[in-house]
């Protein structure tokens, strides 16, 4: 049994995160937390793991109240978690490692611990990656050997902080199940989501607001009463994130190919035993003053695709050119790679300051930015980026390229976390950014974005083109869109 009693939590020098939050969880039980970015979900799960402490108030997990130091490394020895940002758990050099790592610290006799990382491999689809780095794993592949890194130790209770966020349909699909299972096995399951179809499937449903618990009940009495929260990144007919008048376009004069590939490939560590190739024979062309997206399962390429657009990394094989494009900018998948600085406003006006821009027009630009993406300046400005929700982040990370105007702004997963009022925010400033800056090119598993920006679409299956063309064609046509299609959530 989990219970928290008038629990409180601040971060030094900020308001408070969560006030007076009382909930008691059942051994056994399934409980899906949802609410906006920002309201405290993140901090509530490192609170349950011990890795925070309460500023008030007391949380007690099978008669284990947190307080000492003792009491705190037991919470963590009971309680399982799964990071939203999966590299913040990776320790090993090699993914069989990995898995072995939380066993060996837990004293599990070899024998078992050969016979739990066969089943771990195998039901995380890791098999093939056994010997690899995970540094080299895709953003959703690193996130399966993190899932599989905490189930693979049995927790009495596991707390997951949107496991699926990175996740192609067939990693989301298989993290459902899994977690069905488990749930019937006994586990005590606390699951924080933006999705209504996962929370849906709990056996209860807590919202948090503002820090505060605002629904406590059945998800099937409280999910009607939610406005704005996602069915599914993957659904047959997907929801429109703008209103049809703000996403009809005029058409536009094609301006020419603006990044042009001609048979590139990349291969990581090439001349090595752990050889591997990401991409292989790409030749298309991007195209100027368009929004193209770039789709596919996890590990088909297309980080190293828009690394290489960008010019981040340059091919092994064939070429890759960019034409006449004197600022190029990209988002990473995880925001914690790119944003630093003492605080957001440092952060944001890096960029901008390198190109030129100072004095007031610095500021302006900084401020610009962060209300672009739906962050009030007043705000944020003085926030200390570590301290914000993964959502934030991923907003601030945002800002600090487009403050630039870039004539090639490159994102991957830019709304990946983000609540729907922040899909709907960066929606909207990517559409403005199309027709007032430039170019726009994006991966993404969100096909409610799809939708909404797309013009031109690039499906990537095994580090080579399936399909490629306008996106209308492309979602009709390619073999791996209709195979989704078809086991959709």
């Amino acid at each position: 049994m989990i219970t928290l009693e008038n629990l409180c939590f601040t971060y030094p020098g900020s308001d408070p995160v969560l006030e007076n939050i009382d909930i008691t969880v059942e051994s056994g039980s399934s409980v899906a937390v949802m609410g906006p970015n920002g309201s405290g979900k993140t901090t509530l799960a490192y609170l349950l793991k011990g890795i925070l402490a309460p500023t008030g108030g007391r949380i007690t997990v099978d008669g284990v109240t947190a307080g000492s130091q003792t009491a705190r490394d037991e919470l963590m020895r009971r309680v399982g978690l799964v990071f939203q940002n999966p590299e913040n758990t990776i320790v090993a050099t090699t993914v069989e490692a990995e898995l072995a790592f939380g066993l060996e610290n837990l004293g599990v006799p070899r024998g078992e611990m050969k016979v739990r990382i066969e089943e771990a491999l195998e039901r995380f689809q890791l098999v093939r990656y056994r010997h690899t780095n995970p540094s080299h794993l895709s953003g959703g592949e690193k996130q399966r050997l993190a899932l599989a890194s905490v189930m693979i130790m049995n927790p009495a209770c596991l707390v997951l902080d949107e496991p699926t966020a990175l996740l192609d349909p067939p990693g989301r699909r298989m993290v459902r199940t899994f977690l069905g299972k488990l749930a019937e096995r006994g586990t005590t399951i606390i699951h924080i989501t933006q999705f209504m179809d996962e929370a849906g499937e709990a056996n209860r449903l807590i919202v948090l607001d503002d820090g505060c618990i605002t629904h406590d009940g059945r998800p099937g009495d409280i999910l009607p009463q939610l406005a704005g929260y996602r069915l599914c990144g993957y659904t047959p007919r997907p929801m429109s994130l703008l209103d049809e008048s703000a996403r009809e376009r005029p058409s536009r004069p094609d301006d020419g190919a603006l990044v042009t590939f001609e048979n590139a490939g990349f291969i990581y560590d090439r001349g090595t035993p752990f050889e591997h190739a990401a991409l292989a024979d790409i030749t298309m062309s991007v195209r100027r003053k368009t929004a193209t997206v770039v789709l596919g399962p996890s590990g088909s390429g297309k980080t190293t695709f828009l690394e290489l657009a960008v010019g981040l990394a340059k091919p092994t094989t064939g070429t890759v050119g960019v034409d006449g494009v004197p600022v190029r900018a990209m988002a990473f998948q995880l925001p914690e790679d790119q944003i630093f600085g003492q605080d957001v406003a440092s952060y944001v006006a890096f960029g901008p300051r390198n190109i030129g821009i100072s004095g007031g027009e610095l500021d302006r630009a900084v401020d610009e930015a962060l209300s672009m993406v739906g962050l009030d300046p007043s705000r944020f400005r003085h926030r200390d980026p570590l301290t914000l929700s993964g959502g934030e982040k991923r907003l601030v990370a945002l800002a600090g390229v487009l403050a630039m105007k870039p004539g090639l702004l490159v994102l991957d997963e830019p709304t990946a976390g983000l609540d729907w009022e922040g899909m709907t925010r960066v929606a909207k400033c990517l559409g403005s950014f199309c027709e007032e800056w430039g170019t726009l090119l994006f991966s993404t598993h969100d096909f409610e974005v799809v939708h909404t920006l797309a013009e031109h679409a690039l499906v990537l299956v095994g580090g080579r083109v399936e399909t490629v063309g306008r996106c209308r064609d492309v979602l009709a046509e390619s073999g791996w869109i209709q195979s989704i299609g078809n086991t959709a959530f």
